[in-house]
C-alpha cells in the first residue's frame, strides 16, 4: 500500500551553528513511514546547517541552488542541482549555500 504524505511549510531551525535554515518533514514515523525519514531543507543565501553527524547513512539531493558540503577530515564538495551525496554514519558534515538565491536540499535517512 502506498503512503501519501502532505507536505507542511518549513519550520525555522534553531541549532547552534545553523543559520538561515528552515526544514519541512516530508515523511517519517509520525506520518507512517517507518523505514525512512525524508526532509526538505531550505537554505537562504549564505545559510548553513549545523556541523553534525548521524548514526546512520544520510543522502542529500540538491534540488535548487549551489551547495558546498564540508565532511570527513576537511573534504569539500561543490554540489549543483541534480547532484547527490551520501554521508557515512558518524561522519561530521555540514551544508552551506554558496548561491545568491535560496537553495533546496532533500535529505533522506533510514530509520
Amino acid at each position: 500500500m502506498a503512503l501519501v504524505t502532505r507536505t507542511s511549510r518549513g519550520i525555522r531551525i534553531q541549532q547552534t551553528g545553523a543559520r538561515g535554515m528552515r526544514e519541512a518533514l516530508l515523511a517519517g514515523p509520525a506520518s507512517g513511514s517507518n523505514r525512512f525519514t525524508v526532509r526538505k531543507i531550505f537554505l537562504e543565501p549564505d545559510g548553513c546547517t549545523a556541523r553534525a553527524s548521524f548514526d546512520r547513512a544520510v543522502v542529500y539531493f540538491v534540488h535548487e541552488g549551489r551547495i558546498s558540503m564540508s565532511h570527513g577530515s576537511g573534504e569539500l564538495d561543490l554540489l549543483s542541482p541534480g547532484d547527490s551525496v551520501t554521508v557515512n554514519p558518524d561522519e561530521l558534515h555540514h551544508l552551506h549555500n554558496i548561491d545568491k538565491m535560496k537553495a533546496v536540499v532533500i535529505k533522506v535517512a533510514s530509520q
